[in-house]
């Protein structure tokens, strides 16, 4: 009895041995893996997968980040008081050759993107543009304080073609200089479902807005101003909305220029926006609960519109008009 009891005692400390091994083995293991993750969440090329505001977002910091993290399905997060300059990036051609092979590099602008998926660096006059083509289901939003830029005035901030609910939040986009240039802020040609959310839209691009072939088009709460151009081009624009947004400060050619599009304007406000026309439609368009502050010679194809409910000043600008916090936080 006495050598069965010391032979049961020595497999239990040797099976007690086994164990503690094992659990300091699967600490060591755990802490590890644990270090490999931070330090691949501090130097991924995606930036860190996070959740805010109820939903999983990748937060970017560089344009590089952002870039990687441009996938249908996937919500991309521009850190707070973070400014992205996508031009270093879109001109570094070794950057775009050693990715994968939905990066494209493109020695002139405006070409045909064909239907698979694509991010595009391709040229314009004095430098290069992004384009982003048959994307899907994506949002791209500020945190706070957040912007994206592009440095050539003949390039779009972001230009997307054939992207179908791809929503756009809380941030200010536009460029970095001033001057007569080319590309818009933002380019929409083809697809449906594009949406701008409190966003900032602002020059030297020659239109905040150049809609071309879209549907269902829809911008809340956002300015656009200061643009050389005008406001915003339509072209066969199937369905486009504006709610409780200003458009201030734009100049030179006619600022809302549509064609064959169907668009309609609720409670926004057009105001010192020189003596250019103001619209030039084709076929019948609405403003509800506007407000226009525009000399009445230069109010262009304004008996196009249904105008229930909205007040005209004939003057650039009217005492009544006030900040009244649309926009980006």
């Amino acid at each position: 009895m006495e050598k069965k009891t010391k032979r049961d005692t020595i497999i239990k400390n040797k099976t007690d041995m086994k164990k503690a091994m094992k659990r300091t083995t699967c600490l060591i293991l755990t802490f590890l893996c644990m270090i490999g993750n931070l330090h691949a969440q501090k130097t991924s090329p995606q930036g860190a997968v996070i959740k805010y505001d109820g939903d999983q977002y990748i937060r970017v910091t560089t344009a590089e980040q952002f870039l990687n993290s441009i996938i249908s399905g996937i919500n991309i997060l521009v850190a707070k008081d973070t400014e992205i300059n996508l031009t270093p990036i879109l001109e570094n051609k070794k950057w775009w050759d050693k990715n994968y092979a939905y990066f494209k590099w493109r020695a002139a602008g405006n070409t045909e993107v064909g239907p698979a998926q694509a991010i595009i660096s391709e040229a314009v006059d004095d430098g290069r543009q992004l384009t982003i083509a048959n994307y899907k289901k994506m949002i791209i939003r500020g945190e706070d304080n957040s912007r994206i830029v592009v440095e050539p005035r003949y390039a779009f901030c972001l230009n997307f073609k054939n992207c179908e609910q791809i929503s756009i939040m809380n941030l200010t986009i536009g460029h970095t200089t001033g001057g007569h240039c080319e590309g818009g802020v933002i380019g929409v040609k083809g697809g449906w479902r594009i949406s701008l959310h409190q966003c900032d839209l602002y020059g030297c691009g020659t239109y905040g807005l150049q809609l071309d072939g879209t549907r269902d088009f829809s911008m809340y709460g956002s300015n656009i101003h200061d643009c050389t151009y005008g406001i915003m081009t339509l072209q066969q624009v199937e369905y486009a909305k504006f709610e409780r947004c200003d458009f201030f400060r734009n100049k030179e050619f006619t600022l809302i220029d549509s064609q064959d599009s169907n668009a309609n304007f609720w409670d926004c406000r057009f105001y010192d926006n020189g003596t250019s026309p103001l619209f030039n439609f084709n076929q019948e368009f609405s403003l509800g609960n506007c407000v226009i502050c525009h000399p009445a010679e230069y109010l262009g194809t304004i008996d196009m519109a249904d105008k229930e409910g909205s007040t005209f000043y004939d003057s650039m600008s009217d005492t009544t008009i006030k900040p009244r916090g649309i926009g980006p936080k």
